[in-house]
Order: structure tokens, then sequence, then C-alpha cells
């Protein structure tokens, strides 16, 4: 006996055993069909009381990014020292007209509408005044008015009579408090004339910053969001003026109303999906044969695996997403498809049979199937689960516990549904259905004549007999499915975008979305995270008062802002400078700062000049190096000059431990751009480590940058793996190495399509679509597995293409329907309110497509061409016989087999 029959032998006796205890099991609970549904709804009920510790998540930077990363650690760790005290609010106002919002009355009206808001009164009875973030002046004012004095209309009035006094004030360097002004922070669209002058402005901003308790900010926000908006919509409440808000709890709040938005779809694809069980469950002509209620009830069956599955996650601490919204639509796909795997072989057997034995032998038939699909499922889910991406992670956890639920329920309890519904249509007479108490008439029935096969099972069968029938025709379809993945591979070599739009989450009306989508016409790139974004150089751990290391910082500040990526314009915000120029008009005054306190350097030493404020062009010619150095330091951090610069050093026990120094990127609009500004940020980084040991460049907003950066190969991987455990479950139980390498083959061109399909509809490969191509794994193997492992269950001595006939008259029925029920559940989210949940549409859409065009057509063509040769054995002969007629066949499939067989003999 050569190795392969010997592991064919093997595994088939594996197989065989496999699927004698699951058509046990299966017979058990058709013999006590309610002990069998008490136990394992209990069952699952208690898993799903793991709903009490629900814990859901929705900030992006606890989703979206890789948690481990060396980005995210170094935030992390900045954030034990620097952080942003308040919540920003921010209101966005344009000209009503569309024009110049730096105007005599608009102008008036902006600082109307900011009186308005710091009059606004939560529900705990507190204004902004209560809640605002104070500076010594009074409450910090960000945004436009800072041009104008402390922001109330008081201070408009007073220091504003015409146009060309609002154009005088934000034409200056500096606000009337002396901290630096950069206009476009605050204004947007603007034009400016021959000078450099800016004339005109399309839009302002007006920042309210609030520090107080989390409640108190909260409820405030609440009011703040209520006075520009009527049911979560923007509302227009001025004469010259439009005003758009966001607040810091608007995106958790538009996230969480998604789903909201979308119940009455949620509510449709549950009805069409129960529909579509109940009347091609059975025979949906007949009032006896038709299984109406049992479909219906396998649909909410599909549901409780969910909730025992979810209930299980909570259980174990997996927190909740907004993605897991969408699971169980795809899940009922998954899961009615084995409903209709079971419900066809066992209607294939003779009636005659009891129903507990036609429960067994059914079970025989299919079971090991079922068990394959869902083994692989669940094994591709934990492996994507491998990803960084913790919103990936999380959604597979929740996908691959449903699986093992919804696999139990109907190994266990749908076999004991669907006795008592064949008890029923067995009875004398007859049981209506759904009206099981009811008898049937004379009328209804059922015929005596045999149906013979569906009209479905008939299409497809003559359409795998035609392609089948000639080598030539076989080979031409084939060559069809591997150009359509050509295409799609010379598609995606082209290029595919990585970005990720955290608004895409939210509902497509929105006040949210109206405000961003002004921030993008108005200012450009912040919607994508790139306007301006500050970052830091950090420096911890040293000698803070050596020459040595403050010409080091010097250099460092010197080379960040030379770096292409930095934006020279908006300068260097540099602590040590501005102290260091302090340090030399106070030289012998202040006890802390005597002469030999300072050491002498080079005024035109590399890098000094950076951080100069404007209107200083020479270095000074001294350090601050003497042992008063903390002391002197503390000291400039309380003057007014220092204030801006207090966040920019950590005293700790007397010594100064961490320091940073600000500047801000160039303007980016997109993930490639980004992804240079973290490469070479990390460059700078590393070029600093002898010097500056442990040093490093941060932002907030490198760690999403390095989402894009990772984002393929971590979809790479995840495929990679998934394919491997495709790979090798379906070599334990396919065996032959031919049909594994077909089924691989199906897997990957289905991919390659799929990739092919975010081509098509101009989406972003991130998180959600690779979320997406994990999930494409269960689906797929369900529609390529179970005719796989059909086609080697047929009688080996048939030809290639005999067997690929009966394979489809086995299971192309039920694939077919499991196929189109996955469509139908996805089909409502094309009219969803939330783009990410139109992406899952889009994305199932091709998978549905793509993966059932190949289970159904181009893999039983390719098994009737390069699957196992014909042989005299076979090793499953006790579960392979369903149909006593297959001799029948035999002949007429022989000759049209013949060309096939000659050419590709094992």
């Amino acid at each position: 006996m050569s190795p392969l029959q010997a592991w064919l032998a093997c595994s088939s006796r594996a197989e065989e055993a496999v699927a004698n205890a699951l058509g046990k099991a299966a017979k058990s609970c058709a013999v006590h069909p309610w002990k069998c549904i008490t136990l394992t709804v209990v069952g699952c009920l208690l898993c799903g009381l793991g709903a009490l510790r629900f814990k859901a998540v929705s900030a992006a930077r606890e989703l979206w990014v890789d948690q481990e990363s060396q980005v995210m650690k170094d935030l992390v760790w900045t954030e034990q020292y620097f952080t942003f005290s308040g919540r920003l609010d921010r209101v966005l106002v344009t000209a009503k007209d569309g024009g110049n919002v730096l105007r005599m009355e608009t102008m008036a009206e902006v600082f109307r509408l900011a009186d308005d808001v710091n009059a606004l009164t939560s529900t705990d009875g507190k204004n902004f005044t209560e809640l605002c973030l104070r500076i010594p002046s009074g409450c910090l004012n960000e945004g436009v008015r800072r041009y104008f004095g402390t922001g109330t209309s008081a201070d408009f009035n007073q220091t504003v009579q015409t146009q060309a006094d609002i154009l005088l004030a934000v034409n200056q360097p500096n606000f009337p408090d002396g901290g630096p002004a950069f206009a476009d922070d605050s204004m947007g669209g603007i034009v400016r004339d021959g000078s450099g002058s800016i004339t005109s402005a399309t839009a302002v901003r007006i920042d309210f910053i609030v520090d107080s308790s989390l409640e108190a900010m909260l409820a405030w926000e609440e009011a703040l969001i209520g006075h520009f908006t009527k049911d979560k919509l923007t509302e227009q409440g001025y004469q010259y003026v439009n005003a758009f808000v966001q607040a810091e709890r608007s995106l958790d709040d538009e996230l969480n109303r998604t789903v909201q938005a979308d119940i009455p779809l949620f509510a449709v694809a549950f009805v069409l999906m129960a529909s579509f069980c109940a009347i091609f469950l059975g025979k949906a002509g007949s009032w006896t044969q038709s299984r109406r209620l049992l479909g219906t009830v396998e649909f909410y069956l599909v549901l409780l695996g969910c909730i025992a599955g979810y209930g299980t996650c909570m259980l174990i601490g997996v927190p909740f997403t907004v993605l897991q919204q969408i699971l169980p639509f795809i899940l009922v796909g998954i899961g009615i498809d084995d409903a209709f795997v079971i419900a066809s072989a066992f209607d294939a057997l003779d009636p005659s049979i009891s129903i507990p034995e036609r429960m067994e032998k059914a079970m025989q038939r299919v079971g090991v199937s079922i068990t394959l699909t869902k083994v692989t499922s669940i094994s591709s889910f934990l492996l994507g689960a491998t990803c960084v991406f913790p919103s990936v992670q999380w959604f597979c956890a929740y996908a691959s516990c449903s699986c093992f639920f919804i696999w139990l329920l109907h190994c266990t309890t749908f076999c004991a549904l669907l006795a008592l519904d064949a008890r029923r249509a067995g009875a004398d007479p007859p049981r209506l259905d759904p009206c099981f108490c009811v008898g049937a008439g004379a009328s209804c029935m059922p015929s005596t004549k045999s149906s013979g096969a569906s009209p479905l099972e008939t299409v497809l069968v003559a359409m795998i007999r035609f392609l089948t029938s000639h080598l030539a025709i076989s080979l031409v379809t084939i060559l069809f499915f591997l150009v359509v993945a050509g295409v799609s591979a010379w598609q995606v070599s082209l290029g595919l975008s990585t970005d990720f739009d955290i608004m895409d989450l939210s509902p497509d009306k929105s006040y949210l979305r109206d405000f961003y989508n002004q921030e993008n016409t108005h200012f450009g790139g912040l919607s994508t995270g790139g306007l301006a974004l500050p970052t830091a150089f950090f420096a911890k751990d040293q000698d803070f008062r050596s020459l040595e290391v403050q010409r080091h910082l010097e250099e460092a500040g010197a080379g960040m802002i030379a770096l292409s990526n930095v934006n020279p314009a908006r300068g260097l915000q540099s602590w040590h400078t501005m102290f260091t120029l302090w340090a030399i008009q106070n030289k012998g005054v202040l006890a802390s700062l005597p002469h030999n306190a300072f050491t002498a350097v080079e005024t035109n030493r590399t890098g000094c000049a950076a951080g100069l404020p404007s209107g200083v062009t020479t270095c000074t010619g001294f350090l601050v190096t003497g042992p008063t150095f903390v002391t002197a330091l503390q000291e400039f951090l309380a003057t007014p000059m220092g204030l801006s610069f207090q966040d920019d050093v950590v005293i700790q026990g007397g010594q100064v431990t961490v320091v940073r120094l600000r500047a801000r990127h160039i303007d980016t609009f997109n993930s490639k751009q980004q992804i240079q500004v973290l490469e070479e940020a990390e460059a700078f980084t590393q070029q600093w480590q002898g010097a500056l040991p442990g040093s490093f460049m941060n932002s907030l907003v490198y760690i999403f940058f390095d989402q894009y950066r990772i984002i393929v190969s971590q979809m790479t991987v995840s495929i990679a793996l998934c394919l491997a455990a495709v790979l090798l479950i379906s070599a334990l139980v396919l065996a032959h190495p031919l049909s594994v390498v077909i089924v691989l083959l199906v897997l990957a061109l289905v991919f390659m399509d799929l990739m092919g399909n975010i081509v098509l509809w101009e989406l972003d490969l991130n998180s959600i679509s690779m979320v997406n191509l994990v999930m494409a794994v269960g689906l797929v193997v369900d529609y390529s597995m179970h005719m796989a492992h059909s086609f080697g269950l047929q009688d080996q001595s048939l030809p290639r293409s005999t067997r690929a006939e009966l394979a489809m008259k086995e299971m192309g029925q039920p694939i077919f329907l499991g196929v189109t029920t996955t469509f139908l559940a996805i089909l409502p989210l094309a009219f969803s309110s939330s783009q990410a949940f139109r992406v899952f549409f889009k994305m199932f859409f091709g998978i549905v497509v793509a993966g059932g065009s190949h289970g159904l057509i181009f893999l039983p063509v390719c098994m009737s061409v390069l699957g196992p040769a014909p042989n005299k054995s076979d090793c499953v002969e006790e579960i392979s016989n369903l149909d006593g007629k297959v001799a029948e066949d035999k002949e007429g499939k022989a000759d049209n087999a013949e060309d096939a067989d000659a050419v590709f003999s094992a």
C-alpha cells in the first residue's frame, strides 16, 4: 500500500468514526427531542447571562491601533507627564451667503453667538464661566475671539468700528495677551493680498475649553450641542452666519446613534431571513410537507447561538464594539446554511425508515462536512484574533465563540426540531404547518406522487452537466475564473488606499458629519487628522543643567524644525531658548541668576537660532548651567513669558526629569503622506539615541499613522494564517491532496477577487475591510467545503464528471439557499445611514458573488477535471451511498468524462 493509500484509508476511518459519533448524537436528540431542546436552550441562556458583564469600547485609540506598538508605548509614557487640561469644544462659523466672514455684521454675530454659548446652562445649573479652563485673566478663549481681547461682544464693540479694524486685528503676529498668533488655526479659506496680509476668510473657529468634573462637562456639552442642533441635526438660528458644532462627547454619541438609526433596517433583515428560511426549508407549496414553523424557529435558533456566544465573550471580559452589532446578520447566513444541508440530507433518505434512524444517517452523511466548515471558520476567526488591532481581535473572538454555539445547536437542537417536524408531517393524519395542532383535511393531504427534483436542483445539475460535458468547456470555465482573479490582482498591484476616516462610523445625517464636512471644505485635512498637527521632542533622565545636554537640546530642536514634514513657519516652541533669553535679561538681578551661574558659549553655535521668537535674530552668548538652574527655571515658568511653557518641563524632587520641545507638522491629506511623517519622526528619534538616550518624537496621531503603515502586513499575515488553517483541517478530512489543493485554490482566487472588489468599490484597506476579509473565510469555506466533501463521498469508481454532478445534486441547492440567505442578511445594509455598514454590504456582496460562484461553478468543474481519479475502492462506502441510484448515472456520464480522465489521470 502506497503512503497516499495508507493516508486515505486512515483518514477515511477517522471520518467514519466522527460521522458515526455525530449520527448517534443526532439520533439521541431525535429520540428525546424535548430533553435536548430544553437542555441546549437553557444552557445557551445561561451563557447569555454573561451580558451582565457588558463593557462597551468606542474610543478610537482603543479600537483601531496597535496597543503594543512603540509609538503607543511612547504616547502612554508621555501622558504620565504631559496632559492637556480640559475638553475642547468647537463651533465653526461661516457667512450665510458663503462669502467673507470677516465683515462687521458677520463678526458682530460671531461674538453674539459666543455670548449665547457663554450663557448656556447645563441641566445641573452650571454655565461656561463656572466650568471653563481658567488663566490669570479669566477663561481661556481660543479661536478667532482671541484676536480681540477677552472674547466678549463688549470687547469687540469697543475695539472694532469698521472692517479695517477687523483686518488689522487678524493680521497681527501676536494676540493681545502676547501669545503668538497663527491665522490658519482660527480662520479657514484665507485670502491674502500681494503683501501677504489677510483680506478675507470663509470660516472662523470659536473654541470653548471646559475643565471641571466629567459629569459637569458632559452635561454642559449636551447643552452646547442642543443649542445648535435639533434631533441631532444641524439647525441654523442666526441671521448672518451658519454655525456647526463639535463637542468632545460628539463622536461617542454619534457612534452609539449609528445603530439606533438603522434599527428599521435590522428589523427588515430579520423578517427577510426568517421568511426565506420558513419558505425554502421545506416544500413551500404543501400544507403538511412545508417547514414554515421550523424555518422560523431555525432563524431564532441561530440568534440563540449568537446570544450564547456574545454572553460567553462578555463573561470572559471581551469588550463590545460597534462592529459586533453587524455580526449577527453574517452569522445567520452561516448558520442557516447548515440547516439547509441537514434538511436536504434528511429528505433524501427513504421516508419509510424511522425518524431517529433517518436523522442518524443524515448526520452521518453531512455532519462531518458541517463540522469541518465550522472548525475551519472558528480556527480562522481565532487566528484572525492574533491581529494587533483590538477591534479585529474582539470581533473575531465574538465570531468564533458564536460559531461554536451555532454548530452545537445545529448538531443537537435542530436535529431534535427536525425530528419533531417529521413527526408532525408523518402523523395520521398529517398535521398542518404551522398549525401543528390541526389535522390535515382531504384537500390538504400531501400528494402520493413523487415530486422528483426541485426546479432549482434541476437547473443547477443541468448547469454542471453542460459545463462538464466536454473538456474544452470545462477548461474555458476554469480559465474565466482565473482571468477574473488575474485582473483583480493587476488592479491591486496599482495600489490600495489604507486611509481610515472615523466619520465612516457615524450616521450620514449628523451634525457631527456637517461639522467635519465644513472643516474639510474650509480648513482642509483636519477630518483625516492632517492639519497643522502638533508634535514634540521628548528628552528624559538627563542632567539638564549641563552645558552638553543644553547644547544637544538646541541642536535637536533645530534638527526637528528642519525636518521635511515639520512646518518651519510655525516655529519651534522651545522653553529652553525662551528661558535663556529671560535669564540674560535678569542676569545678576535675581538671586537665582548670579554671574557665576552662566557659562559662555558661541553666539553662532549650531541650532541656537531655531527657537528664537519673532524679532530676535541673535543667539545669547551664555547658558545657565549653575546649581541654581532649577530655581531660576521655576521662577521663569511663573512669569507671563514662561506661562505658556509650564507644561513643557517636569520638575520632580528638585530636579528637571522630563522636557519637551514643540513644533507643528505640515498639512497632510492622506495615509501615504502620514506614513512618511511617522517614518521621518522615527528616523529622527534613532538619530538622537547616542547624544540623548531615551529621547523620542511623538504625537497623539502617530498611533493612527502606524495603523496605516502596518495594515497591509497585518492583513497578509491574517489571511496566510487562515489559509494555513484551511490547509491543515481540509487535509485531515478531504484527505486526497488534489481535493485539498483545489479548495485552497478556490479560497485564494476568492480572496484575490475580494481585493479587486475593494478597488472596484473604491474602498480603503483598513480595520473594517480587514474584518470582512477574515469573515470571508467562514463563508467561502461553507460554500466550497460542502461541495468538495460531497464529491469525495460519491462512488469512487465513477468518472469525475459524474461525481461532480452527483455532488451538485446533493449539495447544490443547500449551498445556493445559503448564499441567498447571506445576501438577504446583508441587503438592508446597502441602505444603511452609516458608511461603515455600507462597506460591509459592498464587501459581503463580493463575498457571496465570488464565494457562491466558485463553490457552485468553479469547484465542481475543477473537480471534474483535476479531482481524484476514479478507482475501484470506496473507503467510506457505508456513508457515501446515500443515493441508491448512482449506478444509473454511471453509464450516462462515463463517456462525457472519458477525455478529461485520459488527460488528468492521478
